[in-house]
């Protein structure tokens, strides 16, 4: 097993550059370190330190200018708006406090020359435009000037064509409402996000999904995050994951499934299809015939589920092949006493949280995390299936099953690592398991999906 502890007080050792998903088929995205960052002794590093937030500077609006609208994670102003302005020509920017009338431009000389407009979108450089009146209309009537007019008159000469005045301070989109949070900035420095695109096709997944709750009697908490690079193209999410109670209630069964990003269109599908059988042929198994043969259980697990996909696939996806449907899973069968067992194909992971201290479950053979070796639907998934037995639970105790997006992070950063486990030192709700995957790092552009279970027996009252 690889075991890495957090450490108290200090900071993460410097983090690897930019990555994104690579667009071969097998690959899910960049290398990860053989050893974790603070085998090699060193001291904090700027780059894993949390991020300060930047402040805009406010001031009034000059009358002309044009205003940009943003918002800032202030702590102690989370929603407050704070305007950055820019002066429009021809205005000046007004300095020190605000005033309790409207600030107005400084009038021009008489013998001042006038403006020439320059070229622009359908406003071809031509003669010199008359000044715009700076009198709001009455009744938020709209005015217009003309060479020749009077300023504030809304005259203007015969055979002219009228131009509107726009708005004085008009602010520009303002970033989208969000949640304060506490999650980390892991990197420095690390770039604004732009905008995120939806996916448009019917059959995306939703960026996001959370759940928390009792199961049997352990408390299970889940959520999955669509990455940067998804949000960043349009593109869907392809993570899922899954969980039951076996039919005669003695196991709990949990599924993670990552579609492969060199199936962009369809891997979804697969993830998400793969994760709901395997926990339908899961929930048919009981706690005694998983002590009585564990691999044979899993193995029939993985090949029951296998063999729907195909059935299902070519019923109501005949366009399809399997390899359109190609995804990386992690299953694990706990029983209400005694050990459990995982098993899992490709490069998704199970990791048990002791405390401060990370185990993996599955042995990692130190090179890159995310490079696939195998993939479902398969025709004999037993075949290229891990298993691995797990340790028997202690109060607190938690299991996580992640897909290698999240796995990857966990792996690649102390200050990652520390978030988590303080997050999840106790059962997370919904809300709080989707804000446990917030956290900002360098070169993380994944999906992030975790189930995470308690192994604290919890009861309802």
């Amino acid at each position: 097993m690889n075991m890495f502890k957090r450490r108290r007080g200090r900071h993460a050792a410097p983090e690897e550059g930019d990555g994104g998903e690579a667009g071969a088929e097998g690959t899910h995205g960049a290398a990860v370190p053989d050893v974790f960052p603070e085998a090699a002794g060193t001291g904090p590093a700027p780059s894993d330190v949390p991020e300060p937030l930047a402040a805009d500077s406010t001031g009034p609006p000059a009358r002309g200018a044009r205003a940009t609208a943003s918002r800032q994670g202030d702590p102690g102003h989370p929603h407050e708006e704070n305007l950055v302005l820019r002066a429009a020509p021809g205005t000046t920017q007004p300095t020190g406090s605000l005033a309790a009338g409207p600030t107005t431009a400084s009038p021009p000389a008489a013998d001042a020359p006038q403006p020439v407009p320059t070229a622009g979108p359908g406003r071809p450089a031509q003669e010199p435009e008359a000044a715009v009146d700076s009198a709001p209309a009455p009744d938020g009537a709209v005015t217009c000037n003309a060479p020749g007019a009077t300023a504030g008159s809304g005259a203007r000469a015969r055979g002219s064509v009228p131009e509107f005045s726009a708005a004085t301070a008009r602010p520009a989109a303002a970033p989208p409402r969000t949640l304060p949070t506490d999650a980390p900035r892991v990197g420095d420095p690390l770039p604004p996000l732009p905008l995120p695109r939806l996916a448009s096709p019917t059959t995306s997944l939703p960026g996001l999904r959370a759940d928390g709750g009792l199961l049997g009697d352990r408390w299970l908490g889940a959520a999955s995050l669509a990455g940067q690079s998804h949000l960043n193209s349009g593109t869907t999410a392809q993570d899922a994951y899954q969980f039951t109670l076996s039919d005669d209630g003695s196991l709990l069964v949990a599924a993670v499934c990552d579609g492969l990003g060199s199936r962009p269109r369809t891997a979804q599908l697969g993830a998400t299809l793969l994760a709901t059988l395997l926990c339908e042929a899961g929930g048919r198994a009981t706690a005694e015939q998983l002590a009585a043969d564990p691999r044979a259980v899993l193995g029939d697990v993985l090949a029951a589920a296998c063999a729907r996909t195909a059935r299902l696939r070519a019923a109501g996806m005949p366009g399809l092949t399997d390899k359109d449907l190609s995804c990386t899973a992690a299953l694990v069968l706990l029983p209400a006493a005694g050990p459990g067992w995982a098993a899992r194909v490709g490069d998704c992971a199970v990791m048990r949280l002791a405390g401060e201290a990370w185990e993996t479950v599955f042995q990692r053979d130190g090179g890159p995390l995310n490079k696939v070796s195998a993939v479902l639907p398969h025709p004999v998934p037993a075949e290229i299936a891990e298993y691995a037995p797990l340790a028997e639970e202690s109060p607190g105790d938690r299991l996580i099953l992640a897909s290698d997006g999240l796995a990857e992070d966990a792996f690649g950063s102390p200050a990652v690592r520390a978030w988590l486990a303080e997050r999840w030192s106790q059962p997370c709700d919904a809300a709080a398991m989707a804000d446990s995957l917030r956290y900002r790092r360098r070169g993380s552009h994944d999906d992030r999906t975790a189930v995470v279970v308690w192994s604290r027996p919890l009861r309802d009252g």
